[in-house]
């Protein structure tokens, strides 16, 4: 972990193409709200989920999507201890064709945007 006690998780998602609005609709009423809850309690400092359009080596009958999550130490065990997370995950997993491609480590430099205008 480095000094500012951050990492960032980068995880590439391969969804049945078929099932993206399902995986979607699931993501966005099961995920969401934990995001939400960690975000608010500042275990999870910034994160995405972005579908692939372009760039990537996806494979054909896939629909690969970017998870994103900047997070502490503690958010992310608490994320992948989180009842809610391990109900969502096990059905999530029923749509995914291939196992995921995960990478943390620890934040070297970063950047953001704040989110209002300077007084």
């Amino acid at each position: 972990m480095n000094a500012a006690g951050v990492e960032s998780i980068a995880i590439i998602l391969h969804v049945d193409a078929d099932r993206t609005a399902e995986f979607e609709a699931m993501f966005e009423a099961e995920e969401l709200p934990i995001w939400d809850d960690f975000t608010s309690r500042r275990l999870f400092l910034d994160c995405s989920l972005t579908r692939v359009t372009g760039g990537g080596l996806t494979e054909k009958g896939h629909q690969d999507y970017i998870l994103h999550i900047v997070a502490t130490a503690e958010g992310h065990g608490k994320h992948d201890t989180d009842p809610r997370f391990a109900s969502f995950l096990k059905r999530a997993k029923e749509l995914q064709p291939a196992e995921p491609l995960v990478w943390f480590g620890d934040v070297a430099f970063a950047r953001r945007a704040q989110d209002t205008e300077p007084a």
